[in-house]
């Protein structure tokens, strides 16, 4: 084999060789910025899940609000209508 051919082929060697190592440098690169994506998009849904519990935590507050105010009603026409039962009674005498 000539001197000639055989730098040949080292010229091609190292050309794949820069190629190979050009493309798995790109890949490790574009692996990186995917996993840093993601990572950003883990820390999103965790916020919006923080969000979503506090909205969770007031729900539950003005349910038990409203069901406190629903037994004052209760307890008022209770109240309301004993104080009619009262007057018909004062009434009728």
């Amino acid at each position: 084999m000539s001197l000639n051919a055989e730098q040949q082929n080292d010229t091609e060697l190292d050309h794949i060789r820069d190629t190979l190592t050009g493309i798995v440098s790109f890949a490790s690169k574009t692996r990186g910025e995917m996993h840093q994506r993601f990572d950003q998009q883990d820390k999103r849904f965790d916020q919006q899940d923080k969000r979503f519990d506090q909205q969770d935590k007031r729900f539950d507050q003005q349910d038990k609000r409203f069901d406190h105010q629903d037994r004052e009603i209760a307890s008022l026409k209770a109240d309301n209508a004993e104080i009619k039962e009262m007057l018909k009674t004062l009434l009728s005498r």
